[in-house]
């Protein structure tokens, strides 16, 4: 996840160019992105004084400056130009930024999330990358009205609430959302009448949230109700998860995840090659000693040329995963050069 978010963010800076960033945009406050009923919540948030993302965005342009990294040929304008200026200062310019992906259940048993992501510098650049997701790959702009002082505009899977395909624009943050609905109240919230404060939806999730530390590179917290651990899982459709779900068994995965009552997680990148992850599973108690047999035995399945340093510590009621990912440069270069870049979530 993360290192999807550091490349978006080199691959834009052909567009900016030598331009220096003016004002800057608003972080939003997480916690108003939350619904009563949310279940889960992701958040990214990458800031400039952050030596390890200041080194990880350097080495990567400077291999993508140097020829170690070929883009594809829809990106030969920025390789041009980052083989004449190695300018990670514009990309660290551009920051603080901000992801944050709010997830609801759906009666269909599928999950419904929001996307919201603000780069805070590079307010001129931020109009471009706007005009290219109101249209589509021929140009033709989408369907589009206009709430107060922001318009909405219907991408193709807008009315699929499985899928953030509602967009606005508020205050330099781009919104994606599932529906019409939930971008208005996302805009009501982030831009409110009359310099009013709003307040956060009370719920579960927003008292496990407000609870969480917030000082690592990403965290987040779930509440699994109504089998949203489950639903969450399969919707991400990671290929970790995969390997693990295919050792194991899947029944015998889907009981562990039955099990799970809670979930928080942090990732910090350590350096250019390498992010630790730790994640803390409430579970029932009786279930906690299958559960760390079965994590034990799954962890056999993952790549360890990425995935290293695992660990499965069961204590009481919970169960402590730790492990780190690696080779996180050549990740995001991998990921650049294949083409597999998208602004969008």
């Amino acid at each position: 996840m993360i290192a999807r978010l550091l490349l978006i963010l080199v691959t834009l800076t052909w567009v900016a160019f030598a331009a220096e960033p003016a004002s800057r945009n608003p972080i939003p406050d997480p916690q108003l992105l939350l619904e009563s009923d949310s279940f889960s919540i992701a958040v990214v948030q990458l800031r400039p004084d952050d030596v390890p993302i200041q080194n990880l965005l350097k080495d990567a342009l400077n291999s993508i400056a140097t020829g170690e990294a070929k883009l594809p040929p829809e990106m030969a304008e920025a390789g041009d130009y980052l083989s004449r200026n190695n300018r990670a200062d514009l990309l660290i310019a551009g920051l603080p930024y901000q992801a944050v992906r709010v997830d609801r259940m759906l009666s269909s048993g599928q999950t419904s999330p929001l996307y919201v992501s603000t780069l805070s510098g590079w307010r001129g650049l931020q109009v471009q990358i706007y005009n290219g997701l109101t249209a589509s790959a021929d140009g033709k702009a989408y369907p589009a009205v206009t709430y107060r002082r922001t318009d909405l505009i219907s991408r193709p899977t807008a009315n699929d609430p499985t899928s953030p395909g509602n967009l606005c624009r508020v205050n330099g943050s781009f919104v994606f959302a599932p529906t019409a609905d939930t971008a208005k109240a996302i805009v009501d919230r982030l831009m409110p009448k009359e310099n009013t404060n709003p307040t956060p939806q009370a719920g579960p999730l927003l008292t496990a949230y407000q609870a969480l530390p917030k000082s690592s590179d990403a965290y987040g917290v779930l509440i699994n109700q109504k089998g949203a651990f489950s639903a969450l899982l399969k919707s991400m459709n990671n290929e970790h998860i995969q390997k693990v779900r295919d050792k194991v068994g899947s029944d015998r995965l889907e009981k562990a995840v039955a099990a799970t009552q809670s979930g928080v997680w942090q990732i910090d990148i350590i350096s250019d090659d390498r992010a630790e992850l730790t994640a803390v599973l409430t579970m029932e108690p009786s279930a906690v000693a299958d559960a760390a047999a079965m994590f034990e035995e799954g962890k056999a399945s993952l790549d360890t040329t990425k995935v290293v340093d695992v660990s499965i510590t069961p204590s009481g009621n919970t169960l402590t995963l730790k492990a780190a990912v690696i080779g996180l440069k050549q990740l995001m270069l991998d990921t650049l050069t294949s083409g597999k870049v998208a602004t969008t979530p």
